[in-house]
């Protein structure tokens, strides 16, 4: 004879449903960061112009 477990029959907890809830929103947070992280581009300064040279004819 099998015995039904207590949480087979018992729906679940507000303690229960709680830390899911955070697993869930933390889950979430984490994959936020990650998709923040890998798509922000390095922060550079734009490419300067070459600077003209004694060489170049004057304009």
């Amino acid at each position: 004879m099998t015995r039904a477990t207590k949480s087979a029959s018992v729906p679940t907890s507000a303690g229960g449903r709680r830390r899911l809830l955070i697993g869930v929103g933390a889950a979430v947070a984490a994959a936020g960061a990650a998709v923040f992280a890998l798509t922000r581009r390095p922060e550079m300064p734009p490419v300067a112009s070459e600077p003209p040279s004694l060489s170049d004819p004057r304009p």
